[in-house]
């Protein structure tokens, strides 16, 4: 009776043991399909960040390009109007120039006067919006 419970115990462990075994198979062939994803995609994020180191020093190159350009036209305005521009510029944003169309102001929507567009349309003098300050100009 003992030596049948010990089989049963045995076979059952062998059981146990072969399951565990096509277990650690199958760990084995995923860990593997696994690993090349990890290796492929370590390889696009190396690419990637090249690309992306490329493209910022692209970037940095266009700036510095851009900000000398800049100030060499900077130079050729004058100063008072320079401030005003960049004054208008920290505080509405990138809308500091706007266009009058049909008579109304592109950055605050409001009517000019008739007198403030016919100076615009002239083109003679810098003239500002009576109501937000920008920096005017007639859209053809």
């Amino acid at each position: 009776h003992e030596i049948e419970r010990y089989e049963n115990e045995i076979r059952k462990i062998e059981d146990d043991e072969l399951e565990l075994m096509v277990l650690a198979d199958k760990v084995k062939v995923d860990l593997t399909e696994e690993e090349k994803k990890a290796a492929a995609t370590q390889q696009s994020i190396a690419r990637q960040s090249v690309d992306l180191d490329e493209k910022s020093k692209a970037l940095e190159s266009q700036l510095q390009q851009l900000t000398t350009e800049r100030s060499e036209l900077a130079g050729k305005i004058d100063e008072d109007l320079l401030a005003r521009f960049e004054r208008l510029f920290t505080s509405k944003g990138d809308a500091a120039v706007v266009a009058i169309e049909h008579g109304v102001c592109m950055g605050c929507h409001m009517k000019v006067t008739t007198a403030t567009a016919a100076q615009v349309k002239a083109g003679k003098e810098i003239v500002s919006c009576e109501n937000c300050g920008r920096i005017l100009y007639f859209a053809a």
